[in-house]
């Protein structure tokens, strides 16, 4: 019975790190293309992010943009990550069928 669920979990475990990955490239976009006042708003989210990554990791790549706002490589990374593993889950799962 566990062999049967293996598959539906790691499927469910990749739409998670999809939706994720996704929400983290979007935080990405918009960090970099809006200015800094309303950029503020977001600052309570940017915070929470930068807590849930790894140490070495949280500020790292951070760069300016021309559109006044910053390009958060930390968060780029991260989703990248998030995707590769995804995309992980989906071939297990998938080989396990």
């Amino acid at each position: 019975m566990s062999r049967a669920l293996l598959p539906g979990l790691l499927a469910a475990l990749a739409r998670a790190l999809r939706a994720c990955a996704w929400a983290l490239a979007a935080l990405v976009v918009t960090d970099a293309v809006l200015p800094a006042g309303p950029r503020s708003l977001l600052l309570p989210v940017n915070s929470l992010v930068s807590q849930l990554m790894p140490a070495p990791m949280s500020g790292l790549f951070v760069f300016q943009t021309p559109f006044e706002g910053a390009f958060r490589g930390d968060f780029a990374i991260v989703a990248i990550v998030l995707l590769v593993l995804d995309w992980i889950c989906c071939r297990v799962s998938a080989s396990l069928r």
